[in-house]
């Protein structure tokens, strides 16, 4: 069955705005009901690397449920202002921004869902901000709780996580230095997503990275349409690569942020969509969710990283049933 999704170009149930939040200017997407009226707000939150149209396939679905629904490009992202300087891309800061956006909406109340660095960032908006979140959901990224303790990135990618390897690179800035252009970008994405040489060599390992080697030769990915991938090239063409890859940076800050928040629970009702043939998120590392998250629902789909648009089908069905059974129990909402 064919899943409706937004159109990249000239869908008219989508609009993007704008707004300043504690000082930074942010692009979102905009959706909701032909009436105007909606039944509550969920934030949608994209990783890396992605934009707020990683949803395009979730937004109509959720419109549909009677949603309003807010998809932001991420600090230093598409539309959204995107610092050169890292130490501003910590966590706290960002959450905080949510908490703006939902302010500068009208929302005191929102559901909130994350994939990828939006699903950690979105535990984390859950932890700074308890009273903002009614309802939680993450695909792929398994919750971590703060730490009293620092283990520098290298260290965890030598020793415990070498499936976190990757990391190293994109903190390193020696991408920057070889993806600048637009054509270089889109190949950039394609690595990420999945695009193959003739000979069939892949562009991306958990372990090392982007193999850099065979950039320039990879195939389009099946999982964007030409269009899509222009519409890519063309966002991430605004600021360069430096910015998002800023996410990767922050390790340090996060974690001395976060001292302040060891021990705190999420207690909204929280949903994980677990891909269970992620490469760098393999399954066992959700096995402890249960005892730091009270209210945890977990779900698994067959995908690799990309499970919004691998089985849109199945993830939406989850994500609605979820909401119908936990959000939605004939008990209304407070109006978001």
């Amino acid at each position: 069955m064919t899943v409706d999704k937004i159109r990249v170009e000239g869908d008219e149930r989508i609009r993007y705005e704008y707004a300043t939040l504690n000082g930074r200017k942010y692009g979102y997407l905009l959706s909701q009901p032909q009436s105007g009226n909606y039944r509550a707000t969920i934030f949608l939150i994209h990783g890396f690397p992605d934009l707020s149209m990683g949803w395009r396939y979730q937004i109509p679905m959720l419109v549909n449920m009677g949603l309003r629904v807010v998809a932001p490009d991420c600090l230093g992202y598409g539309r959204t202002e995107a610092p050169d300087d890292y130490t501003q891309y910590g966590h706290k800061a960002i959450a905080d921004d949510i908490k703006a956006l939902a302010t500068h909406l009208g929302e005191s109340r929102i559901i909130l869902g994350g994939h990828d660095w939006g699903a950690f960032l979105a535990y984390r908006v859950a932890l700074w901000h308890p009273d903002l979140v009614t309802h939680l959901f993450t695909v792929c990224v398994p919750y971590s709780s703060p730490k009293k303790d620092y283990m520098p990135l290298e260290e965890m990618a030598h020793t415990v996580m070498p499936n976190f390897g990757y990391q190293i690179q994109f903190a390193s800035g020696e991408l920057e230095k070889v993806v600048q252009s637009k054509e270089e970008i889109k190949q950039f994405l394609t690595a990420l997503l999945g695009g193959r040489t003739p000979e069939k060599q892949i562009g991306f390992e958990a372990e090392k990275g982007v193999l850099l080697d065979h950039l320039m030769r990879l195939r389009h990915s099946r999982l964007l349409s030409e269009e899509e991938l222009e519409y890519y090239g063309q966002e991430y063409s605004r600021h360069g690569i430096h910015a998002p890859l800023n996410w990767y940076r922050t390790r340090k800050i996060n974690f001395e942020d976060e001292l302040s928040i060891v021990g705190r629970k999420i207690t909204a009702p929280t949903l994980f969509i677990q891909a269970l043939r992620d490469e760098a998120l393999p399954p066992h590392l959700g096995k402890a969710m249960s005892k730091q998250i009270p209210r945890l629902d977990l779900k698994q789909v067959d995908t690799a990283h990309w499970a919004l648009w691998e089985k849109p089908e199945e993830v939406n069905a989850i994500i609605s049933e979820w909401l119908k059974d936990v959000a939605f129990t004939g008990k209304p909402l407070e109006k978001l």
